[in-house]
């Protein structure tokens, strides 16, 4: 038994088996190989006991990851020492033998749980199409949720990557390279891997367009959800996927912009989403108004006229975020940007205690007033 250093489980390993093999003394990390990455495969591999899920081809150099290095006296066979930021992150997962960290194979399973409690945490932003402000919105909301003393993780599904170009940061990893990482990690190692702006973290996305499927993207959230207060999604709204998200998120804030052409689409968009999430658990966001602009005041009154049940938020628009997106600062806005922010946060019913009392009795008595 101590001679095996990695266990690689079937589909039709009995699952009483791999106890006995405990108590006889195998300590070796166990990892269930399936066809796909599947829920049902999360779930076999939870029963039993394994740390990660692979699917094929198998890639030998995560597999070798798991194995402890040579000890003195023995050839060296494992790979080179690699310093690449998943390579380090994967290192600080191991003990002096080897083994992972907090990890007792005779009791523990995986936590990878498809059933976690995610539902008021995740909240997705959405859109009709691109380029409406989707993720200055959520860096804004971000942002003031980090400054209310609430934990923050961020999660951007956009190829275009928006949220860390506007930023200028460099990402350690990416959603592309997150999905290889061990399915236990305790929430140091979370933060490890993601790039902390004004106190809120985020995970970046990767270059593959649809790259990732349902399972993926719940075995994605999942850590995210436990590690953090709120769980932010920034979405494609040409990606497969996004849909995916919205089905795991507990509410929605759906942006769109006051222009005449595209008022037709967004409101088709809105109505697909009112359908899979209730209007009450959706808020729309109208971004980028402009003062003495008579088509955004005849888009306003339109969107009054289609009888949306949703709270409808107003955001205009802001010389100062175009100032802070060119010299890379932060994303604070003007005073009415924030007051519109506050009222998304407090429409989400997140954190409400933590509103001033004026402003939340304002924004309700024009709520009312609409």
């Amino acid at each position: 038994m101590p001679s095996v250093k990695l266990l690689l489980l079937g589909r039709d390993w009995p699952g009483d088996l791999l106890t006995k093999l405990r108590e006889q003394g195998l300590h070796a990390p166990t990892i269930y190989v399936s066809t796909s990455l599947a829920d049902e495969a999360v779930d076999i591999a939870k029963t039993l006991g394994c740390v990660d899920v692979v699917a094929y081809p198998l890639e030998m150099e995560y597999l070798r990851r798991w194995i402890p290095p040579a000890t003195k006296g023995e050839p060296n066979t494992s790979l080179p020492e690699s310093h690449s930021p998943l390579e380090a992150i994967l290192a600080r997962r191991r003990a002096p033998d080897g083994r992972p960290r907090d990890l007792d194979p005779l009791h523990d399973t995986a936590q990878d749980d498809p059933d976690a409690p995610l539902r008021g945490r995740v909240i997705v932003v959405h859109s009709a199409r691109g380029g409406v402000g989707k993720s200055t919105v959520t860096a804004l909301m971000a942002r003031i949720l980090a400054k209310q003393g609430v934990s923050v993780g961020v999660i951007d599904l956009d190829p275009k990557g928006n949220l860390q170009a506007i930023h200028h940061r460099q990402a350690a990893l990416t959603t592309d390279d997150f999905t290889r990482l061990p399915a236990q990690m305790d929430d140091a190692t979370l933060r490890e891997s993601l790039v902390s702006i004004d106190s809120w973290h985020l995970l970046p996305s990767g270059r593959m367009r649809d790259g990732l499927d349902p399972g993926t993207l719940r075995r994605l959230v999942q850590p995210f959800a436990r590690a953090f207060d709120v769980v932010l999604i920034d979405t494609s709204p040409s990606s497969a996927i996004t849909y995916a998200a919205l089905d795991l998120a507990d509410r929605v804030v759906f942006v769109m912009t006051p222009e005449w052409m595209a008022f037709k689409r967004f409101v088709e968009e809105y109505e697909l989403v009112r359908h899979l999430k209730s209007p009450e658990r959706v808020v729309v966001t109208v971004n980028r108004i402009r003062k003495h602009v008579t088509e955004h005041h005849r888009a306003l009154r339109l969107l009054d006229e289609a009888g949306v049940r949703s709270v409808v938020v107003h955001m205009p628009e802001d010389r100062r975020l175009y100032r802070a997106l060119m010299s890379a600062g932060p994303l604070a806005g003007s005073r009415p940007v924030q007051d519109a922010t506050l009222h998304v946060i407090e429409a989400l019913r997140l954190v409400p205690e933590r509103l001033p009392v004026r402003r939340s009795r304002r924004w309700r008595k024009v709520v009312a007033n609409r």
